[in-house]
């Protein structure tokens, strides 16, 4: 190759990540036509947020998961129009280590992965985070910021050089510290101190950094408020730029399932962590047993997220985890009228009737999150852990019977025993637990503070504690089925594991009539709102291990006036068309909801009952801002192209020979003539861009096509089995180009593709 054109794609490159970006306004899908802003995007100190995160404006984490080889362009497109405002999509660079080697072997250089893939979504014009770690191991290094300038890091780059990246996701933080896993010797306390580094950074660039955790039998000492106690840089640093900290509860472990949720929203209500939420996925799911896995789908996570949601004050979920398992899937190629092969992707049955359908209640306003402030009037206790000699548990954890006689499940366990997430009662807020408080402010929002150190002597048995408890909090139901209240809201589930209906009676607090009652199989979650003269009810009970089979949803309406009538809307996709019956005898109205999936039901009812209540807030939602355009380097990989009598795609390189590919793979084109890839792109600004191609050969030319029409050939050298580059000048129109890269003369040897950029001359 020539070597000026190699120097000038090179610089060119350099002087494009370094530049200014433009900032619009604008949608999540890509409208060319919006207008350009007249500011510049500047990354500069003590932005604000880049995008909020409040209960106006809260936030699904969607992963682009190297686990299932992902095309970050088609993930995105997977994701409904609806909601993707609120989505910020995660570059999830799962660990995958082999000792021996001491290499990785999913995704072999995080960095340039992150990269490439940070384009991607730029090009798209969304939000973006990276995950870099599961545990211990890590994609990027741990700095300390005694040491260290964070803004001379990779991690300053990625905020000064991407308009839509949000920040850092660091997965399952409970495991893989101490050299559990070789080559990786960073400590617990080290990965701490290093969050706080990267704290101040957020708060400096406006983004956010996103800590999952995970009770364990190994590492209670290590857990958010063991942290917030035993490391001083972390504590003021949350502190100081908790508005920049996510904490969420991670379902991985089996284990101090209540306890984990009592420390994370105990950090929150303490002010530690300005947002909190759950990451959930099957691994911390048991059976009724309290162990294996068995009888898990994924709408068993509704209760959580709604009650977190409504109740809670939560405003972020990431995942499903398992993305090869629940969320959108490669399906088998497409072949155009061309002859071209397109990798295709479509969401799964329960993503979509799950997870999508319940993030749309959340965002059209169907219920509302209440604000820091609200959950703790209506949690009105806290504990403090100041407890500092003992055991782990002792030091750092709730109180061993702290949930019995609250919510505990019949027959479950202790901490490490606490097997179910499930909650018995829905009378009793969930207990939070902090170690402290971040500013006095929110100390003296509580009506009550317990320290566990005087735990024992405040509460001797569990009957004086229930004593307390039950003056606090009023009972508003009767029964087994779980039913939690915010103003004119109710969570509702069935709180069993096992094939066993559960029911309660609820006290209609907002409708005139007298009660509703609830009949719930397992797996069935309903959401209800209640109104003066109607109650609105959201049911859901996917089940994709058995998509065919009904179940019985029972509503009953007590203390009505005249019969009620029903309105019943089908939520689902691809699911059977619901099936209701109804009966009105002796004053009570029945109605049953047979079906598997999402529905809204609207019951019209009324009774003559008074001192009703009448105030509750609806919900006010804000669409996000969206990132302002980028401008900089575009990035597109081989491994992703559409392919003509190509003759691999190798979508995942690590376990083949070739190395220093800059995504996850690449594509083996052949040699032969009729032999063709291409991609499409979008443009912002048109004009004349370097195009430059990353490639192995024998030598020989390839030539490049551009919506269609010829613009030139790439020379390429004989490489000798190493990565090389070649460039030309091509003109982009505004909007969505195709480039295409023919071989219309037999080569004298395989060729390879890794990627193309696009640089803005």
């Amino acid at each position: 190759m020539n070597i000026i054109k190699r120097l000038s794609a090179l610089l060119l490159a350099a002087v494009i990540a370094a530049s200014v970006l433009t900032a619009c306004s604008g949608g999540a899908d890509i409208n060319i036509d919006r207008p350009l802003g007249t500011e510049t995007f500047v990354a500069t100190a003590d932005q604000p947020l880049r995008r909020a995160v409040s209960p106006e404006q809260p936030m699904w984490i969607v992963h682009i998961d190297s686990w299932v080889n992902a095309d970050p362009e088609k993930l995105i497109e997977a994701v409904p129009e609806d909601i993707r405002p609120y989505v910020v999509f995660n570059i999830s660079m799962s660990i995958s280590w082999n000792e021996d080697e001491q290499r990785f072997t999913l995704v072999e250089d995080g960095y340039e992965l992150a990269k490439s893939w940070l384009r991607a979504c730029a090009e798209k014009g969304v939000w973006t985070m990276v995950q870099p770690a599961s545990g211990g191991p890590c994609h990027f290094p741990d700095y300390d910021p005694a040491e260290i300038d964070y803004d001379d890091t990779l991690f300053g780059e990625f905020f000064r050089d991407y308009p839509n990246f949000l920040g850092f996701n660091y997965a399952e933080q409970f495991w893989g510290f101490d050299n559990y896993v070789k080559g990786f010797p960073v400590t617990a306390e080290q990965r701490y101190i290093h969050f706080a580094g990267l704290l101040e950074l957020c708060h400096k660039y406006g983004g956010y950094l996103v800590d999952s955790w995970c009770g364990n039998q190994w590492g209670q000492s290590i857990n958010p408020l063991a942290m917030i106690k035993r490391i001083p840089e972390f504590e003021e640093a949350a502190r100081l730029y908790s508005d920049n900290f996510i904490l969420l509860e991670k379902y991985t472990q089996t284990g101090y399932q209540s306890d984990m949720e009592s420390l994370v929203l105990g950090t929150y209500l303490s002010g530690y962590c300005g947002n909190f939420g759950i990451r959930y996925d099957d691994s911390g799911w048991t059976d009724e047993s309290g162990e294996g896995t068995g009888g898990y789908v994924v709408a068993t996570g509704l209760t959580i997220n709604f009650e977190r949601f409504a109740l809670n004050g939560m405003t972020v979920i990431d995942g499903p985890e398992l993305t090869w398992v629940d969320d959108i899937l490669e399906t088998n190629p497409e072949v155009d009228k061309k002859g071209y092969s397109i990798r295709k992707w479509e969401p799964t049955a329960q993503f979509t009737n799950v997870m999508v359908d319940m993030f749309r209640k959340v965002v059209n306003g169907d219920f509302r999150i209440p604000t820091r402030e609200e959950v703790i009037a209506r949690t009105r206790l806290i504990l403090v852990n100041d407890v500092e000699t003992g055991k782990d548990d002792d030091k750092y954890c709730t109180p061993k019977d702290f949930f019995d006689g609250v919510y505990k499940m019949e027959n479950d366990g202790y901490l490490q025993d606490n097997h179910s997430f499930y909650k018995s009662s829905g009378r009793y807020p969930t207990l939070p637990t902090t170690a402290g408080f971040a500013d006095k402010k929110y100390e003296d929002l509580f009506e009550k503070i317990i320290y566990k150190s005087e735990y024992n002597d405040l509460w001797p048995t569990i009957e004086d504690k229930m004593a307390d408890l039950d003056e606090m909090f009023e009972e508003q139901y009767t029964g087994d089925a779980y039913a939690g209240r915010y103003e004119n809201t109710w969570v509702t589930y069935n709180p069993y594991k096992r094939n066993q209906t559960a029911s309660s009676t609820i006290k209609l607090k907002y409708n005139t009539a007298e009660s509703i009652g609830v009949s719930y199989p397992r797996y069935s979650t309903g959401l209800i709102r209640e109104y003066s003269d109607h109650i609105d009810l959201y049911l859901n009970n996917f089940n994709e291990d058995s998509p065919v089979q009904y179940k019985d949803d029972v509503i009953t309406i007590n203390g009505a006036s005249e019969q009620p009538t029903y309105e019943l809307t089908d939520r689902g996709t691809g699911t059977m068309q619901p099936k209701v019956t109804e009966e009105w005898s002796n004053g009570v109205y029945t109605l049953t909801v047979s079906h598997n999936g999402p529905v809204d039901v609207t019951i019209s009812c009324s009774g003559s009952a008074t001192g009703k209540l009448t105030d509750y807030t609806d919900a006010a939602l804000t669409p996000p801002d969206y990132p302002p355009i980028y401008v900089g380097q575009l990035q597109h990989e081989g491994e992703l192209f559409d392919t003509l009598n190509a003759e691999q795609i190798i979508k995942n390189g690590a376990n083949g020979n070739v190395r220093n590919y800059l995504g996850q793979g690449y594509l083996l084109m052949g040699m032969y003539k009729g032999t063709a890839a291409r991609d499409s792109v979008i443009i912002y600004q048109p004009g004349t861009y370097m195009l430059t191609l990353r490639y192995r050969a024998g030598g020989g030319n390839v030539n490049v096509y551009v919506n269609g029409k010829k613009v030139g050939n790439l020379e390429m050298n004989d490489t000798d089995g190493a990565w090389d580059i070649t460039a030309l000048n091509v003109k982009l129109k505004e909007g969505e180009n195709t480039v295409e890269f023919r071989i219309d003369e037999d080569l004298p040897s395989k060729m390879y593709i890794d990627c193309f950029t696009l640089d803005l001359i």
